[in-house]
């Protein structure tokens, strides 16, 4: 499997909204890029609607989480002693830190990269007025007393936005914790003792050898470490192509959001994709668009730049729309998505029928 990069330009509307202005103000994300104020999504946000989307689509569980440190110190963190990247697509996809005590944690870097949205369209001050009429009529039809509008103002940005997704192939579906003790294996069951001396205990593991153990997704070797030791957790190669195929399915087909109590449309109109060297997002500086004129439809420029990278390990994936479509001819350029699953080594090529 190869490292992969997307590029999407998607058309969306205050989908991350920001703090209050001036009381009744609902204000949105922005940013000054080259002189001029543009909105984002934060990575937060695009995360969160990417995870949505992948647990209606794909029944992917939420991970458990626990309540860690003392007083104002205490955070909301993943709980790696009732999950991990083999249980948890969530934690493979999207990394953790799991504390132990004021100087020591267990951390997974994120093997999803995941840029801000940035509008490729000037915020030029748009804002909107609104009032719960309906309530209030509803109140006034039923003799309640006191029943006035609650009125308050949204600023507002409809436009095209820019995310790219990155996916390290070689730290998908692995991960590594350093123990203090050598796992027990009992009846089945596999127990780790983590660094702040809980206990983590699996079950329904099969013993491979003295330091191998294998569960439903995956295998756990252990190893020595100098005076400690090490657990390498590693997904299942059919499991780890099937959570990469989702992920690029949901991120392809669009992804399920809401902002405000408005339903918001994170869907491609735009993608680029490539196999890739290393995990970077190397089309994300150069995308930009520019409209055609006496159209609405728009092209997409600098995609010739972004082919020059030397990380480019394979054949692009371009998908266009009527509106939005690239504006120079390319080479070594595919449109079927099997294939550039397979392009990527995520989905096998497939059999061609043998003539009788």
């Amino acid at each position: 499997m190869k490292n992969i990069t997307m590029t999407i330009i998607f058309e969306g509307s205050a989908l991350n909204r920001d703090e209050k202005v001036g009381g009744n103000i609902l204000s949105i994300k922005k940013l000054q890029l080259g002189g001029k104020t543009v909105s984002f999504i934060g990575k937060t946000a695009i995360r969160y609607y990417l995870f949505s989307t992948l647990c209606k689509a794909f029944h992917w569980e939420p991970a458990k989480v626990l309540v860690s440190g003392r007083g104002e110190q205490k955070v909301v963190q993943f709980d790696i002693t009732k999950d991990d990247i083999l249980s948890s697509p969530e934690l493979d996809a999207f990394g953790y830190m799991y504390t132990i005590g004021d100087q020591m944690s267990i951390t997974r870097k994120a093997p999803v990269g995941i840029t801000k949205a940035i509008s490729l369209t000037d915020w030029n001050g748009d804002m909107a007025f609104y009032c719960n009429h309906d309530l209030v009529n509803r109140g006034i039809s039923q003799g309640l007393d006191n029943v006035t509008p609650n009125p308050f103002n949204k600023e507002e940005h409809l436009s095209l936005y820019k995310v790219s997704f990155t996916i390290d192939a070689e730290r998908f579906g692995r991960d590594e914790w350093i123990l203090n003790e050598k796992p027990d294996f009992k009846n089945n069951q596999l127990t780790l003792t983590l660094p702040d001396n809980k206990k983590k205990t699996i079950d329904k593991v099969q013993r491979v050898n003295q330091n191998e153990y294998e569960t439903q997704k995956g295998i756990i070797k252990v190893e020595n470490a100098g005076n400690k030791f090490k657990a390498i957790f590693e997904l299942k190669e059919d499991e780890k192509k099937k959570r990469i195929n989702e992920l690029l399915t949901a991120i392809k087909d669009g992804l399920y959001a809401q902002s405000s109590g408005e339903a918001n449309t994170i869907v491609p109109l735009f993608i680029i994709a490539a196999p890739v060297k290393i995990p970077s997002p190397i089309f994300h500086p150069y995308i930009d668009i520019e409209e055609i004129e006496g159209t609405k439809s728009y092209k997409v420029k600098g995609i010739a730049d972004g082919l020059k990278n030397s990380w480019v390990d394979g054949k692009v994936f371009i998908m266009e729309s009527e509106k939005i479509k690239p504006g120079e001819k390319l080479e070594n350029i595919i449109d079927n998505w099997n294939g550039f699953l397979q392009e990527c080594g995520i989905k096998n090529e497939e059999q061609k029928p043998q003539n009788p």
